[in-house]
């Protein structure tokens, strides 16, 4: 179990949780603390909760936070990214299409400068350019159509589009620009141009003005898409089938996840070392399901929460009291980042006489859903053109 906070990290998390909260409040144009209940506000909410999670993870491990500020806009915007990215699967189909027309072509190159801007591209002969200036990037997103007449394709279907097309649209883009771009840049660019959903908000972080101070965390390496997809498709499958099932089942799973046999964990990655669990995040992280939609579907009550505040001990260890952490969100969040719990615990949380009977309840949901997925098929990985 991790421990709750000191009284210092409790300071710290309260000025990182404020940043994150108002960085995702001026990308989505809404106010938190309103009464909205639009589906940008809802989706603002979601995000911003999914970055307190993560505020949370990175205080309670330690991490070296040199620049609170810096550190905590850094995870909001990367958290905005991550939603829209979920939320948009057209654009991250055009830059699948775009990694590939780029990685078979001579005359073009993908290559890195370092891990924060992420891929960048151009004329392979322009790799000891410069990057190409911010304003003819934001003004080439903003209008697509500005580049020569003759460079803009004849048809509007990208699927249609063949490579001396995509050759000729990006020299256009490129003699407009004057310079090597960031991957991303150029998918939002072509997006906009074809009216793929999405894309300004994708290039958001180079359009809105940049005060959220220095960014720390890199970002991550992106899994191949056709792996993605194939686990994201396993993975909402799950979902679907435990939001079906009995409460009784649900929460034992949910909240210390068993690792599915057959092959693979259930967030796709290498077999380890120690108990074969799972971790409930693998819903979050691939877009499967939000914190709050966990939250709602495992439904902690107020009797639930002073339960797991007394037995998890987290006022003691200096963790906020439970009767000055009002809203459930930051409740569940507290929570979030103790998981997995002990079977003692859950088997309290639902009032039965033993951890057995909690182990007991957890293997009936993992065989229910192990079934479900060998009589679904699991997804298979094709192949793409560009």
């Amino acid at each position: 179990m991790s421990a709750p906070f000191s009284e210092v990290q409790g300071e710290l998390f309260a000025r990182m949780d404020a940043k994150a909260r108002d960085v995702v409040e001026r990308r989505f144009g809404v106010r938190l603390n309103s009464s909205q209940s639009s589906e940008k506000y809802q989706a603002a909410w979601d995000v911003y909760q999914n970055a307190t999670v993560k505020i949370i993870k990175a205080i309670s491990g330690a991490a070296c936070i040199e620049d609170p500020a810096g550190y905590a806009a850094t995870i909001a915007r990367n958290s905005c990214r991550d939603y829209w990215r979920i939320h948009n699967p057209g654009w991250a189909d055009l830059k699948g299409r775009l990694s590939r027309f780029f990685r078979r072509q001579p005359a073009y190159a993908l290559w890195e400068i370092d891990a924060q801007l992420g891929s960048v591209c151009g004329p392979a002969s322009w790799r000891d350019r410069p990057l190409a200036e911010g304003n003819r990037v934001s003004a080439l997103i903003e209008q697509p159509r500005r580049i020569r007449s003759s460079a803009l394709p004849k048809i509007e279907v990208l699927e249609q589009l063949d490579a001396p097309a995509w050759d000729r649209l990006l020299k256009g883009i490129f003699e407009d620009l004057d310079g090597p771009v960031r991957l991303d840049e150029l998918v939002s660019i072509v997006g906009v141009l074809f009216g793929v959903s999405g894309s300004r908000e994708m290039a958001f972080d180079e359009l809105a003005p940049s005060d959220d101070g220095r960014s720390w965390d890199p970002a991550a390496p992106e899994r191949p898409p056709d792996f993605a997809l194939a686990v994201r498709q396993q993975l909402a499958k799950l979902w679907n089938e435990l939001r079906s099932m009995p409460k009784r089942w649900v929460i034992p799973f949910l909240l210390n996840p068993p690792g599915m046999k057959g092959g693979r964990k259930l967030h796709g990655g290498a077999p380890e070392d120690g108990p074969d669990r799972g971790e409930v995040a693998v819903f979050t992280s691939n877009g499967i399901a939000t914190v709050a939609e966990i939250d709602d579907l495992i439904g902690f009550t107020n009797e639930h929460y002073v339960i797991l505040w007394a037995h998890l001990e987290i006022a003691a260890r200096g963790g906020p009291a439970l009767e000055t952490t009002t809203d459930s969100r930051v409740r569940f969040a507290v929570i979030w980042n103790l998981l997995p719990l002990d079977d003692i615990v859950i088997a309290r949380l639902m009032g039965l006489e033993s951890a057995q009977k909690v182990i007991n309840l957890r293997m009936v949901a993992k065989n229910h859903l192990a079934k479900v997925l060998v009589e679904s098929g699991i997804p298979k990985i094709s192949g793409h053109g560009y």
